[in-house]
């Protein structure tokens, strides 16, 4: 296993084919995780939300990330803790630090931060509601880019859509830097540190169909 680099169009194609959210947001860095030469998962980085900038923590002079996107489609195992740990160390900016959200609606609760001694700082009520289409369970974002609408909710109350009221998320950091950087960090962070990780059983971060997608040996993004 190995990690590359890649670019906007790549990352976009696969989050667009294999996350659940559908779209690939604020883009700043990202990363394939290539095993015999085959791309086998994703990872991107980018920016947060303005509360979280604002708020997270005491003061800043270090770069917030969010991780806000992570597929798998190889079975291969500790791919995805391999892909989060290496991508990481490869974050352009240092010291810095980054955020995550395990989302308990799609029965994620962060093994793999969890694997990768993230901090975890508690759970926070999530916003986005879903929405059962035919059986299918969307999020707001698939409904508006396949129907077009700009106001899922509105949608779902004239076409009789069952809504599904949010869940909690999971928030977790992760602090990049020296020691004396980190500690610095930590002590800046607004959240208490929660020692008791949530519980779930393991799910693959992956719901489209399978990528074959080669790279050369001296390709980099």
């Amino acid at each position: 296993m190995r990690i590359i680099c890649i670019d906007k169009k790549t990352a976009n194609r696969w989050i667009c084919d294999k996350h659940y959210r559908k779209t690939l947001g604020i883009f700043w860095e990202g990363f394939a995780l290539v095993i015999d030469g085959k791309i086998e998962g994703v990872i991107c980085y980018g920016q947060p939300s303005a509360p979280i900038q604002r708020y997270a923590f005491k003061e800043r002079d270090f770069r917030l990330y969010e991780l806000t996107r992570l597929v798998i489609q190889t079975d291969k195992k500790n791919a995805a803790s391999y892909l989060i740990a290496n991508s990481l160390k490869m974050l352009k900016e240092k010291p810095s630090a980054v955020i995550s959200y395990a989302d308990s609606g799609v029965n994620h609760c962060g093994i793999v931060y969890q694997a990768t001694n993230w901090i975890y700082t508690g759970a926070v009520k999530a916003h986005d509601k879903f929405y059962m289409v035919d059986g299918e369970k969307l999020h707001p974002t698939t409904v508006r880019d396949r129907y077009g609408v700009t106001s899922p909710v509105r949608w779902a109350k004239e076409n009789g859509i069952e809504m599904i009221p949010p869940k909690e998320k999971y928030r977790y950091f992760y602090l990049l830097g020296n020691k004396r950087q980190k500690r610095r960090m930590q002590n800046l962070l607004k959240y208490p540190v929660v020692t008791d990780y949530p519980k779930c059983s393991k799910s693959m971060y992956d719901t489209g169909e399978f990528i074959i997608e080669y790279v050369k040996e001296q390709e980099q993004f």
